[in-house]
């Protein structure tokens, strides 16, 4: 039970970790609209799919948008929810059902604590 306890903890630590890391990169490129795309994104994915979110983002081709859209793939990559190639490339061609609930699981996951850094290191989008 404690060892479950630590491996949870462990992977929210990482969680924590990379979001920070992809927050803090991205300072300084489309802060305001990072910000407000990183407020929407799990309700987006929660009420669209990822699948549906993701292609919205990568159809936009907009900076914030690819830069979120990056930030998810290299995490989802890190934690081998899919290992080659583009994340909605696997999703729309090779992810079982079970992969894709897993991916959406592990992507709202992520995106609650890249939100909460968002927050934190961006400037408010209704400032100037």
């Amino acid at each position: 039970m404690a060892e479950t306890i630590s491996k949870q903890r462990l992977l929210e630590q990482k969680r924590a970790a990379h979001a920070y890391k992809a927050v803090t990169e991205a300072k300084g490129k489309k802060d305001k609209e990072l910000k407000s795309l990183a407020r929407n994104a799990p309700a987006s994915i929660q009420s669209n799919g990822l699948g549906q979110t993701l292609a919205f983002w990568k159809a936009k081709k907009e900076e914030h948008h690819q830069i979120l859209y990056s930030a998810l793939s290299d995490w989802l990559k890190e934690q081998h929810v899919f290992e080659d190639g583009d994340l909605l490339e696997w999703i729309a061609t090779e992810a079982t059902s079970l992969q894709y609930r897993q991916a959406t699981a592990e992507a709202l996951a992520y995106l609650n604590w890249y939100k909460r850094f968002a927050e934190v290191e961006l400037p408010d989008p209704k400032e100037e």
